[in-house]
C-alpha cells in the first residue's frame, strides 16, 4: 500500500484566533481533543508515513507554531527527506521561528481573512503584523503563501485582501472559499453565492496577471458552475479532490482522516495499513461519490461535483450537493 504524497499533520487544537470559518471538527462537537500526541509519537507517525511513500508534511492545527516542539519535528522531518510546509495565522510566529523555517526551506502559509474584517473574521487585532510577516520573509528568503478564505463577510474587499500581502511580499495566492464545518457550522448565511464565486475567480486573475504572481483554489469547484473555465492563466482552478489521493490528514490525537473537513475518524495513525480496505477511504480513492446531479454529466473525469467533505458535513452523505447549491 502507499499513502498520499502529502500528510496534513494537525499538531494541536489550541489555537490562539476565534476564526468563525474555522472547519476543525472539535470546534462543533462538545468532544473536544484531550490528548495530543507526544513529540515521540510524532516522529514514529512521520517515520512510518515516509515508509508508506510520503514525501511532503504540512504542519497545521489549530495553530501548529503553539507546540513549542515544532522546531524538532521540522527538523526531524528535513532529516527524513521531505519538503515542509507550516500553516500559521502569524500571531505567535518569532524571529528565531523563521530561522528555522529558512534553514529548513519551510514554506509558510500565513492566513489573512480580511483587511477592514480581520478582526470581525478572528476575533483578534493581528493584520499590520501578518503583514509585516510577509515583509520579513521576503528579507530572509522564507517562501510564503498567502492563505485567503473568502465569504460574504470580507467578499467586498477581496481586491484589497489579495493585493496587501503580494505588496507585503507574499509569493503565491491561495483562495479557499469559506465552507461549512467547526465553527462555520454556525454561519452558513456567509456561504459565496456561484455568482460571487465567479466573481472571486475573476478578481483573483486580474490581480494575478497585474503581479506576475500565480496561486490556485484550494477546494475544488463543480465544473458546471465556472462561467468561463478556459480564462485563468496565472489562477489554478481545479474541479476534482485531493483527499485520500493527494493528501490526507492526522488530528491531534492521532486520528487519521481523508480531509481536514472531516470529522469521520478511519483509523489511527499506526494503522494505516489497513485504509487500503478501509471502505470510506476507498470511496475517495476510487470516486465513487458522485452526486445523483452529476448523473450523465460529460465531465465527471475531470470534476467530482465539488467538495465532497463538505457536502457530507452540510448535507448528509458524501453524495450529497456541494454546498454552493445550497445548505440542508
Amino acid at each position: 500500500m502507499q499513502l498520499p504524497n502529502t500528510a496534513v499533520i494537525e499538531l494541536t487544537a489550541l489555537c490562539n484566533h476565534k476564526c468563525f470559518f474555522c472547519c476543525c471538527p472539535w470546534e462543533y462537537s462538545v468532544e473536544k481533543p484531550n490528548k495530543e500526541l507526544s513529540i515521540r509519537e510524532w516522529k514514529k507517525a512521520i517515520q512510518l508515513y515516509r515508509f508508506y511513500g510520503v514525501s511532503h508534511l504540512t504542519f497545521t492545527g489549530g495553530e501548529a507554531v503553539l507546540r513549542k516542539d515544532l522546531p524538532e519535528l521540522i527538523h526531524f522531518t528535513y532529516s527524513l527527506g521531505c519538503s515542509i510546509g507550516v500553516v500559521t495565522n502569524g500571531y505567535a510566529v518569532t524571529d528565531d521561528l523563521l530561522e528555522i523555517f529558512r534553514k529548513f526551506d519551510v514554506l509558510l502559509s500565513i492566513s489573512v481573512p480580511g483587511i477592514e474584517t480581520y478582526h470581525a473574521n478572528t476575533g483578534v487585532d493581528n493584520l499590520e503584523n501578518v503583514l509585516n510577516l510577509f515583509r520579513k520573509c521576503k528579507e530572509i528568503g522564507v517562501k510564503t503563501v498567502a492563505n485567503i478564505a473568502v465569504s460574504k463577510s470580507n467578499f467586498y474587499e477581496l481586491y484589497e485582501n489579495i493585493s496587501y500581502p503580494i505588496i507585503a511580499g507574499a509569493d503565491y495566492i491561495l483562495l479557499n472559499r469559506f465552507l461549512p464545518g467547526g465553527r462555520g457550522m454556525k454561519y452558513t448565511d456567509k456561504l459565496l453565492s456561484i455568482d460571487e464565486i465567479n466573481e472571486m475567480l475573476n478578481i483573483a486573475e486580474e490581480i494575478l496577471n497585474k503581479s506576475g504572481l500565480n496561486g490556485h483554489i484550494g477546494t475544488e469547484l463543480p465544473y458546471c458552475i465556472i462561467k468561463e473555465p478556459g480564462k485563468y492563466k496565472r489562477l489554478q482552478v481545479a474541479s476534482t479532490c485531493g483527499a485520500a489521493k493527494g493528501f490526507f490528514v492526522t488530528d491531534p490525537e492521532g486520528n487519521v482522516k481523508t480531509c481536514n473537513h472531516s470529522p469521520n475518524i478511519l483509523c489511527k495513525w499506526n494503522e494505516v495499513s489497513s485504509l487500503e480496505s478501509n471502505r470510506y477511504w476507498t470511496i475517495f480513492t476510487e470516486r465513487t461519490y458522485y452526486p445523483k446531479m452529476c448523473e450523465g454529466c460529460k465531465h465527471t473525469d475531470i470534476c467530482d461535483g465539488g467538495c465532497r467533505e463538505a457536502a457530507n458535513v452540510a448535507n448528509g452523505a458524501v453524495n450529497a450537493n456541494d454546498p454552493c447549491f445550497g445548505v440542508i
